[in-house]
């Protein structure tokens, strides 16, 4: 399935111009199951945190973005920064810190994908990067609460 997508993202590369790297390719083929309910909390806390940075003046370039390493929530542009940006929803709060929500496993991948982002897109390995993490708390019936730390890691 692999050799597949590379020809198809060498074919896409070489009539679009563009200078992607095939060797990167995104899966874009997932099982399907149902929504689980916390599945719809997260996409719903991930929306939110699209709206919001939108309104920041940042802009989108990729959302649920399933790369080799990880899938990232969303690749965005602050200003000069390319940003990843990991998601976090929670119903009820009590929860640790965000920064411990997203363990040290799940940021060395963001880091790898970051890396496999760049060759995809061929930008400089110099583009500025920053990782944040976005933190939801929305209790039932309630405002949700959100928190960004910024250059969390």
């Amino acid at each position: 399935m692999r050799f597949f997508e590379f020809l198809r993202a060498l074919a896409s590369e070489l009539t679009t111009g563009r200078n992607e790297d095939p060797s990167v390719v995104p899966r874009r083929d997932r099982a399907f199951r149902a929504p689980r309910a916390k599945d719809e909390l997260g996409r719903a806390g991930e929306e939110l945190a699209a709206a919001r940075f939108k309104k920041e003046g940042w802009k989108i370039l990729e959302r649920n973005l399933s790369l080799p390493s990880c899938e990232i929530d969303i690749v965005a542009r602050d200003g000069g920064n390319l940003v990843f940006v990991e998601v976090k929803t929670r119903r009820r709060r009590g929860y640790t810190d965000p920064y411990e929500e997203v363990p040290e496993v799940r940021r060395n991948r963001m880091r790898r994908a970051a890396g496999e982002y760049l060759r995809w897109r061929g930008l400089d390995r110099e583009t500025p990067l920053r990782f944040d993490i976005a933190m939801i708390v929305w209790p039932e019936g309630e405002a949700p609460l959100f928190e960004h730390i910024k250059d969390a890691f």
